[in-house]
């Protein structure tokens, strides 16, 4: 079932998503209408994706775009922003983060992003993480945009999903895209 079709798309343009994905299969589609959506709005996309992914994600997308499409889309390993310079350094994150829209804003100032969120320990820092979301919901209203932050879903206990929740204007599971009932605007 495609989540993300035009309907939905044509409704969100800016606003803060959580995706506590499932199945592979899922986000990979759900990934691609994504960029459709961006490519059909003229805009940038900054898609930063797992190590994992990085060549099923870009072996679809060479079968679906144009080379000119493909121009509109930076593809970034995931692991220069969370592991780096050690497990989810949040600060590092924000900095690789706003460098990389700085550049994507030069070419032009309507951007959506895509990130595929991971750490290394067991169970995530919620502090961490909690810090990390917060300042990126404040940046996604204070610029407008669209961006979506996925979750390996399984990877995520009870209270950390309902965290996210509360710091993210939409939730997007393999099947459904709703507004958030427990999203606490600062």
């Amino acid at each position: 079932m495609e989540v993300l079709h035009d309907v939905k798309l044509g409704t969100i343009q800016k606003g803060h998503v959580f995706y506590p994905f499932q199945q592979e299969e899922a986000y990979i589609r759900n990934l691609m209408l994504f960029i459709r959506g961006g490519l059909e709005n003229k805009q940038h996309m900054l898609i930063v994706e797992s190590m994992r992914n990085i060549t099923k994600v870009k072996n679809r997308m060479n079968r679906l775009y144009t080379e000119e499409q493909l121009s509109s889309i930076s593809l970034v390993d995931n692991f220069d922003y969370y592991f780096f310079h050690g497990d989810f350094n949040t600060q590092h994150i924000l900095r690789a983060f706003q460098k990389d829209l700085s550049v994507i804003k030069n070419l032009n100032s309507s951007i959506r992003t895509w990130g595929h969120v991971e750490w290394v320990a067991e169970e995530p820092n919620s502090n961490l993480i909690k810090e990390f979301e917060s300042i990126a919901d404040d940046y996604v209203h204070q610029e407008g945009m669209l961006s979506v932050c996925a979750y390996q879903g399984n990877s995520l206990s009870s209270t950390m999903t309902e965290t996210l929740e509360m710091l993210h204007q939409y939730v997007l599971t393999d099947e459904d895209l709703r507004l958030s009932m427990l999203y606490k605007r600062k």
